[in-house]
């Protein structure tokens, strides 16, 4: 039992001794930890007052050095103000002295004021004397005149007032008559003059463009094929296009014929396809036909645009620019009609131009002129009417609708840009290259020339010139003298005018032989 309590009392006195060790080692652990913090928070306090100590030296320096610079900006400033008060001055007093001057000249100038308006004054008074005067004057004078004549004033005045009428009527005549002459002496050369300064001006370019309505076939099989067993898909075509196809056995080629030349274009666009084509039959040919009907009509209408737009005339109806996109496939003379009227159109613009008239009017004038031609096929009527009815239903100036009636006469020009239309489409007509004749109108053509040649009296031959440009004529002599003579071609291109119709001039030359025969002996 002893042991057992001793060794229980061993055991309390060790753990009240192992307790009282561990609380004197955390006690010493503590005053060393308080030790060492308070020594890091006088090193901490140490660093802060030499921190503080350098950032105030750096602060002072800075201070140096603002202020420094405040100085140093602070004197250019005061520098350059002085500079500024000293401009200033200078200006100023710059100022002054042309306030000055122009003082001192207003006060002259109000004071030659003041003499003029005094001269006005005086001037006014003379001129109410001498009113004044001529009225006691024309008094005394009528009273006069009552006297020594039996005439009543009024009468006097008639008489007066006819005479200086008809003198004044005398020197207008007079005047007019020299401004006549003038006018006709100097015409030509300046018409010359405005022609020949438009067409310098005019630098369009020009490519002639002939219409070929001919397929040509390779060989009898090929054309066989194209038209099938009894001519049934030519037949076919015919019928959708509503056209004519005449073949030619000797050339191997069929000819596209018909009044409308855009049906023209269309059945010569169908027979070309279906002749590249393999297999034809009649549903092939109604897909080509919707197909190349298609194009042709969106290629008219873009034609149109394009002639429009290359002549900056964008305000037109889209009929109008159909129209115009139709003419590609019209000629006249075997000359293009698309081009024709663009060509006609850049014309009439210059030559309004050059005469100081609207040059869009001039244009527009030209480029619709013969746009009556991509209808007369359908209507009665003369192309020039049929076209200036239809641009009048679409909106155009009454004096461009005016300009396109007139351009061949079928109603009298009475504007300046009827007749530039005429002149211009004329130009464009006579251009060397742009008009040919076929082999029939150009024989007939000459034929029509030699009989009007030789119909006249005095005429012993008529040789036709130049293609027609020319016709000259051999008189006798004897018959014919020279009054005559110039009378004569007078007369031979007068009724060259009245009954044939042809493109450019013709020019008329009479010949008259004079032959002096004397025999020596």
């Amino acid at each position: 039992m002893i042991p057992i309590i001793a060794m229980c009392a061993g055991l309390l006195m060790g753990a009240i001794l192992t307790v009282f060790g561990l609380a004197w080692g955390r006690r010493r652990e503590r005053r060393w930890a308080e030790g060492e913090a308070q020594s890091l928070v006088e090193g901490a306090k140490m660093d802060s007052a030499a921190q503080q100590e350098e950032l105030n030296l750096q602060l002072e320096e800075m201070r140096e050095v603002a202020f420094e610079r405040f100085e140093k900006e602070t004197r250019k400033a005061v520098l350059r103000n002085e500079e500024f008060e000293e401009e200033l001055a200078e200006r100023e007093l710059k100022f002054k002295e042309l306030v000055n001057t122009r003082e001192q000249l207003l006060n002259r100038k109000q004071q030659s004021l003041n003499s003029r308006q005094q001269k006005v004054a005086g001037f006014e008074t003379r001129v109410n004397q001498i009113r004044q005067r001529a009225s006691d004057l024309r008094g005394q004078l009528l009273e006069e005149a009552r006297k020594r004549s039996n005439v009543s004033p009024e009468d006097l005045k008639a008489q007066i007032h006819g005479r200086l009428e008809q003198e004044a009527r005398t020197i207008a005549t007079k005047a007019a008559q020299e401004f006549e002459q003038e006018a006709q002496l100097n015409t030509e050369r300046d018409a010359k003059k405005i022609l020949n300064l438009a067409l310098n001006r005019f630098a369009r370019p020009y490519c002639s463009e002939r219409g070929i309505g001919n397929i040509t076939f390779n060989n009898p099989d090929h054309k066989n094929k194209v038209f099938g067993e009894n001519d049934q898909f030519i037949r076919k075509i015919e019928q959708l296009c509503g056209v004519d196809i005449v073949y030619n056995a000797d050339y191997m080629s069929a000819t596209v014929m018909g009044f409308d030349p855009v049906r023209r274009e269309l059945g010569r666009l169908v027979l070309e396809t279906v002749s590249n084509q393999r297999n034809i039959n009649e549903k092939v040919i109604d897909d080509i036909h919707n197909r190349c009907k298609k194009d042709l009509f969106k290629k008219i209408l873009v034609d149109g645009n394009r002639v429009t737009n290359e002549l900056r005339l964008p305000a037109m109806h889209e009929s109008v620019r159909s129209m115009l996109g139709a003419l590609r496939y019209r000629y006249s003379f075997a000359q293009n009609q698309h081009f024709h009227v663009a060509e006609v159109g850049w014309l009439c613009g210059l030559l309004s131009s050059e005469l100081g008239l609207n040059v869009q009017d001039g244009r527009r004038a030209g480029l619709l002129h013969d746009i009556g031609k991509a209808m007369d096929h359908s209507k009665d009527g003369g192309h020039a009417v049929i076209g200036a009815e239809f641009i009048e239903q679409h909106g155009e100036k009454p004096e461009v609708v005016h300009a396109v009636r007139a351009h061949h006469y079928d109603e009298q020009p009475s504007t300046d840009l009827a007749f530039l239309t005429i002149a211009a489409d004329a130009i464009s007509g006579a251009r060397p290259g742009a008009r040919r004749s076929t082999m029939d109108s150009y024989t007939q053509k000459m034929a029509d020339l030699e009989k009007i040649g030789s119909s006249f009296e005095g005429v012993t031959a008529t040789y036709i010139l130049s293609a027609g440009r020319e016709v000259r004529v051999i008189v006798d002599g004897h018959r014919v003298d020279d009054h005559k003579a110039l009378n004569l071609s007078k007369q031979i291109a007068q009724k060259i005018e009245e009954e044939l119709s042809y493109p450019g001039l013709i020019k008329v030359t009479v010949v008259r032989e004079t032959q002096a025969v004397e025999f020596a002996r």
